[in-house]
This record gives C-alpha cells, structure tokens and sequence, in this order.
C-alpha cells in the first residue's frame, strides 16, 4: 500500500498530489497511509477535480528508527545519494555529511542538495515503512557535531581486532553516531581527535566497502537486534 508523509501542515504535498493524480490515477475512496507529526494512519482518499483530501480511518503501528545518526565524511559525485537512500532504509535516525581532510568534493549549493537529499530520503522511507523521516544536515567541520549523550563509532579499516559484533553486544543499546570516512579514509589527525572524544574504533572486516556503503553492515546488525 502507497504511505505519503504529511507536510508541516499535517496536508499532501504538492509533488505527492501529482503522484496521485498523474502516476498513480488513484480515484476517491482509495485507501493510502499518511504518516504525520502524530503518527501513521489508514486513509481514504477524498479527491475533487486536482484538489486531494484525506480521511484517516485506523491508527497504524509505530515503525520508529534506529538511535543511530551516520556521520559521512563528504562523498564525491552522486555518493550523497546513495547513502542517504540507504541510510533510510536501514532506519537512520539521521544523516550528516560532513566535510573532511581527504573528502575531494566541496559543500556548495547547500540549500539545493538538501532538498534533494531530503526528497531521496522521502522515497526510501515511504518505501521502507517508516514512521518518520531522517534528519540530514550538511557541515563543514566535525567539531560542528552535537556528540552529548552518544556514542562514538568510527568505522575505521585500521583496526583489527574489535569488530561489529563485538560491538553491538558491547554497545548496541546505546544512541550512537557512527562516522565513516569519505574515499581514501579518515585522516590521522582525525581518527587521534575522535578517539579522544571517546570514539569506539570498530572493524567491518578484511573486505574495504566503498565508503557509499560502509555504513550499512552496522545499520543492519543494529536492525536484527532491534527484532
């Protein structure tokens, strides 16, 4: 069944109105689930001319995140999507790019990349079944970022012993942050500034993922805890 998040108003957006009209064809009287600041809900459709209403008939069950933010160092290219797409579906609470040492691309055009991120994330999420939607943000500087109450997790290809599931049973209860650096890795100085503010180093094992990737080994293992 198609799920719709709601706008700030509790109302169907504009771009999802077009979906419901134009790609969909859905008449009045289908059944949606439109999910907003007070939940998921069962709804009927209420379509007059190109205007769409809604009617929530049945409260559904909450489907909430991870307590899980990925921090990714700056990817080039289209990376940004893929992780936010990924990041979604494997229930991120929220999603930072940050820019880092050895990120080669450069923030720019913050507002238009947001937007963009924001509706990849809207997809995923309506997709996945989630109640809610990330938050992402775009920093320039790790210190930017809030770590009170957090764990720390470095994904970091330098360990060796400590590993996912070493992790998870050691930590898995925890609100976590977990950064994973952009192509090349996280840079010496600051894998040494992390690992003083308390940054658990941890092993995603012999294979190196492409850092678009990396993040979703502990999204899942947190996952299957969750179950």
């Amino acid at each position: 069944m198609q799920r719709y998040f709601l706008d700030h108003k509790n109302k169907i957006d504009k771009d999802d109105v077009h979906h419901i009209l134009n790609v969909m064809r859905f008449k009045s009287g289908t059944v949606v689930e439109v999910c907003g600041i007070s939940g998921c809900y069962l709804a009927t459709l209420e379509i007059q001319h190109k205007e769409v209403g809604f009617l929530t008939t049945e409260k559904l069950d909450d489907n909430p995140p991870l307590n899980v933010t990925i921090v990714q160092g700056l990817p080039k290219g289209d990376k940004m999507d893929t992780v936010t797409k990924y990041a979604t579906l494997f229930q991120a609470k929220s999603i930072i790019f940050v820019a880092m040492k050895r990120s080669i691309a450069k923030l720019s055009n913050v507002d238009h990349k947001l937007s963009r991120l924001n509706k990849i994330a809207k997809e995923a999420a309506e997709l996945s079944k989630r109640s809610t939607l990330p938050h992402i943000q775009l920093l320039e500087n790790l210190k930017d970022i809030n770590t009170d109450g957090k764990q720390l997790v470095l994904l970091d290809e330098l360990e060796r012993v400590y590993n996912i599931k070493d992790f998870i049973k050691d930590h898995g209860n925890k609100d976590l942050i977990v950064i994973v650096g952009p192509e090349g890795g996280i840079d010496e100085t600051e894998r040494n500034a992390l690992v003083e503010r308390g940054a658990i180093t941890v092993s995603l094992g012999q294979s190196i993922l492409p850092t678009e990737l990396a993040h979703i080994p502990i999204l899942n293992a947190c996952l299957l805890t969750k179950i």
